[in-house]
């Protein structure tokens, strides 16, 4: 029977600030800031107004100026655009309350930009510019006055899995119910549960009783991983709708985006790729780009192309050892080690993507050796196949390169969030937080 690895001790979650989660799962009433239908409007509304006002100052008013109009209408799309980003970054854990709102605005203003060259299209930075900036002021306004939810207070009905997390997660501070009647006065933070647990009938009778006055109640497994953006490996890993396939219609748009996006990089990154094959040549005798067996979608085997970044030699594919990179190799070059800090030996696996044996995004692919030992060790291991596998992903992000069984274990909870939570704002997420960690130079080897 194969035997799960289990975790030596509580592993303390990320800093980051949990409480922007926009967890959906949670019963009960949300506050009027929280309400995407009213906020979205409400911010159409006021740079609606202070454009109109600028533009009575500077042109007697917005009407019939085409710029003028052309200028308010790509404000507003542009800032709801920005704010739908935003909300779906929200719903993902471990982003810090305010880094991502000014990032959320690049990809909009870009598409705006390109729009409004390509159209010829008259504007007016005058009445553009401010409805842009008002936006952002107004979102980060409304992230701000958020309530986080580990400001709140929260309560736990008694059972083993959320004692566990009391012990767990000592930072949330919680209090642990001792009667069903306490429920009446947790309006003011949320309770954690265990729904799978046999509950007494009046714990059933009362949970049902708080939900339906408005207080928040979370099934603690979507409250663990809202929290620690891991899937606890217990079973194969369901989506919001208890299918055990991840969204098949986003994996379509999500092809396209690897197929056009891998197409695009390419051929902006081919010079400096040349300079990096010629550079890698000079450094050390052995070709450029170096071929690794890995196992891939569906558990087919495949061959990734990376630029060289060890010295040349024979490769044994089936060796556990050497398919393992430790600290301060001393088989990496001088101009490897370079590559690896900075990501940039992975590029190659851009015609990986374009062959459809990868994706931009997704689970990393394991050496051959090392998947089969994982395999062997790990319960589940081969659901990570489901995907194609990525050149970066949620666990990368989130906690570099491991090779070990107790970090991969970890590993393969980020791994398990990922494919339940699939959608096209995680993916943007993970896009952002990359470039934040190639800039670092975290976690590599």
């Amino acid at each position: 029977m194969v035997k799960t690895v289990t975790r030596n001790g509580p592993t303390t979650p990320s800093r980051a600030d949990p409480g922007l989660l926009g967890y959906a799962a949670a019963v009960g009433n949300r506050k009027l800031l929280e309400r995407f239908t009213f906020v979205l409007p409400l911010m159409g509304v006021l740079v609606f107004a202070l454009q109109t006002l600028i533009a009575e100052i500077l042109f007697g008013g917005p009407f019939p100026n085409e710029a003028v109009i052309n200028s308010m209408i790509a404000t507003a799309c542009t800032n709801a655009a920005a704010g739908i980003i935003v909300r779906g970054f929200q719903q993902s854990p471990g982003t810090q309350r305010f880094a991502l709102i000014l990032p959320s605005f690049v990809l909009p203003i870009l598409i705006l930009s390109l729009f409004l060259l390509v159209g010829r299209l008259p504007y007016s930075n005058a009445v553009l510019l401010p409805g842009l900036a008002s936006g952002l002021v107004l979102i980060s306004l409304v992230v701000g006055l958020k309530k986080p939810i580990t400001s709140r207070k929260i309560y736990l009905v008694p059972g083993a899995k959320t004692l566990d997390l009391a012990k767990e997660l000592p930072f949330l501070d919680p209090e642990i119910l001792t009667s069903s009647d306490e429920l009446n006065r947790c309006a003011d933070g949320l309770v954690v549960v265990d729904l799978r647990q046999d509950l007494s009938r009046d714990w059933e009778r009362d949970i049902a009783h708080a939900v339906i006055n408005g207080v928040p109640i979370y099934h603690i497994k979507q409250f663990r991983e809202s929290l620690m953006g891991r899937v606890m490996i217990e079973a194969m890993s369901e989506n919001t709708f208890g299918a055990l396939l991840p969204s098949q219609s986003y994996l379509l748009l999500k092809r396209a985006i690897d197929f056009f996006g891998a197409a695009f990089a390419l051929i902006v990154l081919a010079l400096p790729m040349v300079l990096i094959a010629i550079a890698i040549r000079i450094n050390s005798p052995g070709p450029a780009l170096y071929r690794h067996r890995r196992v891939g979608y569906r558990g087919a085997e495949f061959d990734t192309i990376k630029f060289r970044t060890m010295y040349w030699s024979e490769d044994d594919p089936t060796d556990l050892d050497s398919q393992k990179t430790l600290h301060k190799d001393p088989r990496v070059t001088s101009i490897g080690r370079l590559l690896r800090k900075s990501r940039l030996d992975e590029l190659p696996q851009l015609i990986n993507v374009l062959r459809n044996e990868m994706s931009l995004i997704g689970p990393r692919p394991e050496a051959l050796a090392l998947s089969r030992w994982y395999h062997e060790h790990l319960d589940f291991y081969e659901y990570r196949h489901i995907l194609r596998p990525g050149i970066t992903g949620w666990a990368q992000v989130n906690q570099g390169h491991v090779t070990e069984l107790d970090d991969v274990y970890i590993k393969l909870q980020y791994d398990f969030y990922y494919i339940k939570n699939l959608s096209i704002w995680l993916d943007l997420l993970i896009a952002f937080r990359t470039i934040l960690v190639k800039l670092s130079w975290r976690g590599a080897r």
